[in-house]
């Protein structure tokens, strides 16, 4: 491209290519549409390496105050003793239910599921016992398919054959005494 007369300055018409001077072509700075061009582009590498900066900062900075705010969250001993007292009362309210409709329910797991444990408790986590078995009284007034049937009494157990027995039987001799013991009986 350099032996083509096309590209030679002052042989084409104003605006085609080879009709650049010598100073434009060259870059220098300052002077002609290129040095503004490198100006411009300096210009710009110096604000993207102050926005990355500030960037950098700001990433440090969130870093810094998740950490302060991970390690101060939870160090609130109050709120902590206050939820472990309520899991705690609400397990004691709910033995507590357990225990009044033992006897009174066919399955005391019906009051935990149809009565509110948590009003049953009191302000300072104390359980009014006498409130719990009012409570049970009245669900056993309004439901009481619930109730444990009048007269019935616990399921026995059938004789397992374990334990001491009245009369002990000798132990057979041989195998084949035990047989015929097993299919006499």
């Amino acid at each position: 491209m350099a032996d083509d007369p096309q590209n030679t300055p002052g042989n084409g018409p104003e605006g085609e290519p080879g009709t650049a001077t010598g100073s434009e072509r060259q870059g220098e700075a300052g002077t002609g549409a290129e040095g503004d061009q490198v100006d411009e582009v300096k210009e710009a590498e110096t604000a993207r390496a102050a926005a990355e900066k500030r960037a950098s900062e700001a990433e440090q900075e969130a870093a810094r105050l998740r950490r302060s705010n991970a390690a101060t969250k939870g160090t609130d001993l109050d709120a902590l003793r206050a939820e472990v007292r309520a899991e705690f009362t609400e397990a004691l309210v709910r033995a507590e239910l357990r225990a009044a409709a033992a006897g009174k329910l066919r399955d005391p797991a019906d009051a935990l599921a149809l009565l509110d444990a948590a009003s049953l408790a009191g302000p300072g986590g104390d359980i009014d016992a006498a409130a719990v078995t009012a409570a049970v009284d009245q669900l056993v007034k309004d439901k009481p398919y619930l109730a444990v049937a009048e007269g019935s009494t616990a399921p026995t157990w059938g004789d397992v054959g374990a334990g001491p027995r009245d009369t002990a039987e000798p132990e057979p001799a041989t195998p084949l005494d035990r047989l015929r013991r097993a299919y006499d009986a």
